[in-house]
């Protein structure tokens, strides 16, 4: 792993051009590869393969050679995974110079084909995304009993920064693994059905019919301040502010009905801009109660979002889950580590 890698500075040879025709017959046969990397929570240390979220990355490099510090080796270079060979590939190569210290950094997915602008401040490196656009696309259409995660192929794009960016000491055969992180939040909501309500004898079934979520924004600009995921009891954290979210006017709805249980059932599952949440935004839920007589009662609830969370976070999973019972509907709200079966906080 390339985090145990050795970071002392060391000088490299006299040549320090990646490409030249005079570099050595190894270091010719050793480019400088990418496995691509994984999705990481900061805490629970759970991951998944970056190949099943993103296609591609944008990667800068620099080195130190014997004679200059701060070379620059990859500047926003597209990396894109084929799935036919199973390898990140880019083109053309890079080689390793032997010995020299060099350090990376990456996003996903490459700007190339996204309608955001992306940069790196080349003091600090770290990485700002200006024009990311969300469309309120919902995972959970079709509503299901376990989240989805994948936003590949979806109109919204799940942002990804490898935070801490990462080190290597030039070597033969060497590979550039990163460790992103989401940079977006998501929003699940779910739903399910008091025990001793569907066990009475008049109640047939509940189903819930729709839910719409919103105005939220479609907008934002991410400028990176931290090097690792923001931890939300951080009072240092939560006061970096790496979002500015614009446009108030995204919608997030589920529209395909559902018969509920006393199992939770997610009816949404969505990217959302973090973004301290305004007043004005609400959750409203319709869903019937079907009688065994035949006869069917439509209801409607309504909630300000800001009662279940005050903000959304970057990198979290924010879940609201609504209880329905015979004259009331009960919520519960937690934000949680984004991958599928880690360990709630």
């Amino acid at each position: 792993m390339l985090s145990i890698c050795s970071l002392l500075l060391v000088g490299c040879t006299e040549n320090d051009l990646l490409n030249s025709d005079t570099t050595a017959e190894k270091a010719r046969v050793s480019p400088i590869s990418f496995s691509g990397g994984h999705v990481d929570h900061a805490t629970t240390r759970h991951f998944s393969a970056l190949c099943e979220h993103l296609p591609t990355l944008g990667v800068w490099g620099w080195y130190n050679g014997m004679s200059e510090n701060n070379i620059q080796a990859f500047d926003d270079q597209l990396v894109a995974y084929n799935a036919d060979s199973a390898q990140w590939e880019y083109n053309p190569l890079q080689y390793w110079n032997e010995g020299c210290q060099y350090n990376f950094f990456a996003y996903a997915p490459h700007q190339q084909k996204t309608n955001a602008e992306v940069d790196i401040d080349l003091t600090t490196h770290m990485i700002s995304i200006k024009g990311v656009t969300l469309h309120g696309h919902n995972l959970q259409d079709y509503p299901s009993a376990d989240v989805k995660e994948q936003f590949a192929g979806t109109p919204d794009t799940d942002w990804m920064v490898a935070r801490a960016g990462q080190t290597a000491t030039g070597a033969a055969g060497m590979d550039v693994e990163f460790m992103m992180q989401h940079i977006l939040g998501k929003l699940n909501i779910r739903i399910k059905a008091c025990p001793d309500f569907l066990k009475r004898s008049h109640i047939a079934a509940v189903t819930a019919d729709s839910i719409v979520v919103g105005a939220l924004p479609s907008q934002g600009d991410f400028v990176q301040q931290l090097a690792h995921t923001p931890i939300i009891s951080s009072p240092e954290d939560a006061a970096a502010e790496e979002w500015t979210a614009h446009d108030a006017n995204l919608w997030i709805r589920g529209t395909h009905a559902c018969t509920l249980s006393t199992d939770p059932t997610y009816i949404v599952e969505s990217l959302v801009i973090p973004h301290h949440i305004a007043a004005s935004s609400t959750v409203v839920l319709y869903y019937t109660y079907h009688y065994a007589d035949g006869h069917t009662e439509e209801c409607r609830f309504s909630m300000p979002l800001a009662d279940a969370f005050s903000r959304f976070v970057a990198g979290y999973s924010h879940t609201l889950t609504f209880t329905v019972c015979s004259e009331r509907i009960i919520f519960e709200a937690g934000a949680n580590d984004w991958e599928r079966d880690t360990e709630k906080r």
